[in-house]
């Protein structure tokens, strides 16, 4: 399983990842203002939004939603 490095937040609610094999991809994360839930809702305001992280390979927000990095490779190409 690939893991993604480094992941940056933009205002317009994409995200720059970069994955361990030095790949770099912008991903559309506007999906979120489509699903609801617990961990999903506080990131539609940028403030939490912003907070994004990589825990253990994997793109990670404090409210405990995560998506797999081979997702998003698919959500990229």
């Amino acid at each position: 399983m690939i893991k993604a490095k480094k992941v940056i937040p933009h205002l317009d609610f994409k995200i720059t990842v970069t994955f361990e094999d030095n790949r770099v991809c912008i991903i559309d994360m506007n999906f979120i203002f489509e699903e609801s839930g617990p961990v999903i809702d506080p990131l539609k305001t940028y403030d939490a939004f912003k907070n994004v992280t990589i825990v253990d390979g994997i793109v990670t927000w404090p409210t405990g939603y995560d998506i797999d990095p081979e997702y998003l490779l698919e959500l990229a190409s």
